[in-house]
């Protein structure tokens, strides 16, 4: 009988099929342009990137707010830095971490959205100091001090 049992389940394992867990998406790796120069699609995309952090920086200070009025703590938050004060409120700490790990989301979401790499961002930011670039740097100064003022309205 044991060999009947060891005889099914070896042929069930042959008639399975191996496969690999999903692959987490890839995110394709920025190559900057030869030319040097930023394109339209890479300014229009730093400008919504450009936007969605401003967002998510004002909605993050907010956050902030919020857990300096709950927790009684200081503007400057200096009790964080106090090892004798993370010990002794470990919620507190526990709240900080999270809200830390918070903006790292929102801060890839607001990316994300926009269609760009942290790592693109960046060197477009780097690439509109190049004169090569001064004319969609004029038309990106114009599009985020617009963007400045609504926000602020």
């Amino acid at each position: 009988m044991k060999r009947w049992l060891y005889l099914v389940v070896g042929l069930l394992l042959l008639g399975c099929e191996v496969t690999e867990a999903p692959k987490p998406a890839r995110e394709e790796k920025f190559v900057p342009p030869e030319d040097g120069r930023i394109t339209e699609k890479m300014m229009n995309r730093y400008i919504n990137a450009s936007r969605y952090l401003l967002e998510t920086i004002m909605e993050h200070e907010r956050s902030i707010d919020r857990f300096i009025e709950q927790y009684g703590l200081s503007e400057s938050l200096s009790e964080l830095a106090d090892s004798v004060y993370r010990k002794a409120n470990k919620d507190v700490v526990d709240a900080w971490d999270q809200l830390t790990k918070d903006w790292g989301e929102a801060e890839k979401n607001a990316y994300k959205k926009a269609g760009i790499t942290e790592e693109e961002f960046n060197w477009i930011g780097g690439a509109l100091t190049d004169p090569l670039n001064k004319d969609i740097q004029e038309k990106i100064a114009e599009e985020l001090k617009a963007i400045e003022l609504r926000v602020e309205s």
